[in-house]
């Protein structure tokens, strides 16, 4: 067998992570209840949403223009649909206007169930124009630019993976005087939300919004069990900044076997 150097204790990590995260789910699936802390973001989508109903203006929804069902982003599009699924039945409960564009065709089907679903819970139907598949590129930037300014949207919702389009579409839906949420775990995009929106979501909240809101056992044990490993990896940077300015390599030399 061929060790890899530097190799050993992300292996031991891993193994630790996937133990962790089935005692977890094993303790939600038996009745154990796990506290999330309250998120702002998702906190005022019934505000945001109820302004929008005040001003007789639509409410838009969009999970980025990169990414499928078929690659690392997918979990980033999950979770955005997860949130989309609080959104739509807001919207249905408020009597307020949903317009949502999809770059996603792999997507599409799950976005428009959902959407669907909520609406149902409150026996309503879903408008024919509630839903626009704008294909991928430049065309989507451009497009749900667009839309968001031609329908003059009083809450834009942006939670997904984002790319370029970031900038642009915050920027439009601030033209168009809307309050905005966004959420994406790609680092390159943060700022841009940070900038212009009136709450974000950074990085992994996006994965704990649409636990917070499912609430099922599965998807809480997983998020909970981050805890452990977010605690020792803080501990650990702590202790290596002292170690290194003593310049005590030790647990370097043990991170790296």
């Amino acid at each position: 067998m061929i060790i890899v150097s530097g190799r050993v204790i992300d292996f031991l990590i891993l193994v630790a992570c996937f133990i962790t995260f089935y005692v977890y789910v094993y303790w939600a699936e038996r009745g154990k209840t796990f506290k999330i802390r309250k998120i702002p973001a998702l906190e005022a989508v019934s505000e945001v949403i109820g302004r929008a109903v005040e001003q007789g203006r639509p409410v838009h929804f969009t999970s980025g223009g990169t990414g499928s069902l078929s690659d690392a982003l997918a979990p980033q599009l999950l979770a955005g649909v997860g949130v989309l699924s609080h959104i739509s039945k807001t919207c249905a409960e408020l009597d307020a206007k949903l317009v949502v564009s999809e770059v996603h065709p792999d997507l599409l089907p799950l976005v428009v169930s959902t959407i669907e679903t909520s609406y149902q819970i409150y026996g309503r139907d879903v408008p024919e124009d509630t839903v626009t598949y704008i294909p991928r590129g430049r065309t989507y930037t451009i497009g749900a630019a667009a839309l968001i300014q031609r329908e003059k949207v009083a809450a834009n919702f942006m939670i997904g993976p984002f790319t370029h389009e970031a900038v642009f579409l915050a920027e439009a839906g601030s033209e168009a005087g809307a309050m905005q949420i966004a959420g994406t775990a790609r680092v390159n995009q943060m700022p841009f939300f940070a900038t212009v929106c009136d709450y974000i979501l950074i990085a992994e909240d996006i994965y704990a919004a649409g636990a917070y809101i499912q609430g099922t056992p599965k998807v809480l044990g997983t998020i909970v069990g981050e805890d452990p490993f977010k605690i020792l990896m803080f501990c650990l940077l702590i202790i290596g900044v002292i170690l290194a300015t003593f310049n005590v390599t030790w647990l370097m030399d043990i991170l790296n076997m």
